[in-house]
């Protein structure tokens, strides 16, 4: 950003960044600001401001800022001397000052016109201004290199004002001077440009087949154009029965692919090509009504026997596990039984004992008699 006096307000360039390129492209054009379009490139001039937003969103990347918007305001005194000029020597005389700021922003690594932009004019301020809407993106689908952007911008717009007879902002125009003195003593230091960066001019090749993309964007647009214009006009006079006979007989298929209805046409170079109707912006209360298709129930019939009956699926009966343990009443068994003969081992042991003692033929063990004999 630049200071800027606030009484005597100099040209300036402020940059900012969006990624709802629709809405930076109407609010550029918006007649209620007088907006109308003065540069362009690699868009289709006469498009309408929805269908040049539609281009630029289908040539843009994902990326999380999708477009710059540029802000260039001349001074309220040259604004003044400008709407003095009649309007067409005024507007050559402002799309001049403004190529060479693009073209001053490209000799500073920011390539501009390797992507698409659009620049309309206000004139509803003081302040004669201009809106420009630049993608991320070039026109080879790659990342712009915009190092150091909003400091070529200002930088730039003090060096154009001061070729142009411009007033500028005092301290960008210091800065700029500052900056022309280095570069003339060699006294700047070269930083090193990362790798896949750099920017590398472009040669005639690279400008043909620009020219080439721009002009296969320019005839896809109008070819998509006409075929909205076709749809519609069949959509208003045929019936929902008649709707595709009448599309077929002018060259253009009825289909429905992923849930989205559309149509398919042969293009001059012979290959096929599939619209969806949201791509050629067709008014969906016109098509919707001829695109019902009746249900067809797709319940699968039952298999019958040779009696007539319906196949039942038939329950196999559950396999029985087989163990090599006992069931529970043999084991409950056994063990019943073996108490028992505990018991009468017991009983008779403590019977013998008895006797044995009372005839005084038995005798204490040694285990108990080491310990001072049995308690009894």
């Amino acid at each position: 950003m630049i200071i800027q006096l606030i009484n005597h307000p100099k040209m300036i360039a402020k940059v900012n960044t969006t990624s709802r390129i629709t809405r930076s492209v109407l609010y550029g054009q918006n007649e209620q600001k007088g907006g109308e379009v003065l540069l362009y490139n690699f868009v289709d001039m006469a498009a309408t401001p929805n269908e040049q937003a539609a281009d630029l969103n289908a040539m843009s990347n994902p990326y999380r800022v999708k477009a710059y918007l540029i802000t260039l305001s001349f001074d309220d005194k040259d604004s003044e001397i400008l709407r003095q000029i009649p309007k067409g020597e005024r507007f050559a005389f402002e799309r001049d000052v403004i190529h060479a700021f693009i073209e001053e922003m490209v000799k500073r690594g920011t390539n501009l016109m390797d992507c698409p932009f659009v620049v309309a004019h206000h004139g509803n301020t003081d302040n004669e201004h201009f809106h420009m809407t630049v993608l991320t993106t070039t026109i080879d689908g790659h990342r712009i290199h915009d190092s150091f952007i909003k400091k070529n911008a200002i930088r730039s717009a003090a060096c154009i004002s001061e070729r142009y007879g411009l007033r500028a902002a005092p301290m960008a125009l210091r800065n700029e001077t500052a900056h022309q003195v280095a570069v003339d003593n060699g006294t700047t230091t070269t930083r090193r440009p990362r790798r896949g960066r750099n920017h590398q001019p472009g040669t005639m090749d690279n400008i043909q087949d620009r020219i080439r993309r721009r002009d296969a964007i320019e005839r896809a647009n109008r070819r998509k154009e006409q075929l909205r214009k076709l749809i519609e006009k069949i959509a208003k006079e045929a019936a929902a029965a008649d709707f595709a006979e009448r599309l077929k007989a002018e060259g253009m298929t009825l289909c429905q692919k992923k849930k989205e209805w559309g149509v398919t046409v042969m293009l001059e170079d012979g290959k096929e090509r599939t619209y969806s109707f949201g791509q050629l912006l067709v008014k969906p209360d016109l098509v919707a009504p001829l695109l019902v298709v009746p249900k067809v129930a797709d319940e699968k019939p039952a298999v019958e026997k040779a009696d007539g009956k319906k196949a039942t699926k038939e329950r196999k009966a559950p396999k029985k596990q087989t163990s090599s343990f006992p069931s529970r009443p043999i084991t409950s068994a056994v063990r019943q039984t073996s108490r028992v003969l505990k018991a009468d081992a017991g009983q008779s042991g403590g019977q013998s004992r008895e006797n044995e003692v009372s005839q005084g033929n038995y005798e204490e063990p040694e285990e108990n008699t080491r310990r001072g004999g049995m308690k009894r």
